[in-house]
């Protein structure tokens, strides 16, 4: 276990010693591609990625426990831009993204994505996201599917998802708010009700971005 840590904080410095974009966040609970899966537990949040106006990017997302300071999640993935007008159109693979647990149990998912979108004005764009992966040491496999909107106002943002989670048939929304406090600090708040069983998720973060 310590030989994966280790490869873990390789990987991650490796990655961004390249990277062009970057930020560290501090959250009252984790992130996660599927809202539904968003840990309730403080993590600190960190992502590099190569230049994001570039049709193809690389980049990594390492998230770690504030208590343990034990990794939660490494996903590297890459991402092309193959429509790239007013409709933006982005495949990205997960190759692969790593989670382990408390226990220092490990697993990792093969994932691939799908993301569309349309700016239907300055401030709102309508967009699409849908993820289908698999486990590679479990049987576990999801597909998600979500439609969402986005709205910025001056220094608000507002990203609100309706999605489809084909674990457990789940059916949801949830919404990102976050205000830009100057270039380089941002507040965030999320939440997430899952209607098939009535979960509620809510976490509170401030980003840096680099």
């Amino acid at each position: 276990m310590k030989q994966f840590i280790t490869l873990c904080f390789i990987l991650f410095a490796t990655s961004t010693l390249s990277a062009q974009t970057g930020s560290i966040e501090m959250s009252t609970g984790g992130f996660s591609f599927i809202p539904a899966f968003t840990s309730k537990e403080p993590n600190i949040i960190i992502n590099a990625s190569t230049n994001p106006k570039r049709k193809l990017t690389g980049a990594v997302m390492y998230m770690m426990r504030m208590q343990s300071m034990t990794p939660t999640t490494v996903v590297l993935f890459t991402r092309y831009r193959f429509i790239d007008k007013k409709f933006k159109a982005t495949a990205g693979i997960h190759m692969p993204a790593f989670q382990m647990t408390k226990d220092y149990a490990v697993t990792s998912f093969f994932g691939r994505e799908l993301n569309m979108s349309y700016p239907l004005t300055e401030k709102l764009t309508l967009g699409s996201f849908i993820l289908n992966g698999e486990a590679r040491n479990t049987d576990f496999k999801v597909t998600l599917v979500s439609g969402n909107t986005h709205y910025r106002h001056k220094n608000w943002g507002f990203l609100t998802q309706g999605y489809y989670l084909s674990v457990g048939d789940l059916t949801g929304v949830a919404e990102t708010i976050s205000y830009d406090i100057n270039s380089h600090f941002q507040a965030k708040a999320f939440g997430n009700y899952t209607l098939t069983d009535g979960n509620i998720i809510a976490t509170v973060g401030l980003k840096y971005n680099l």
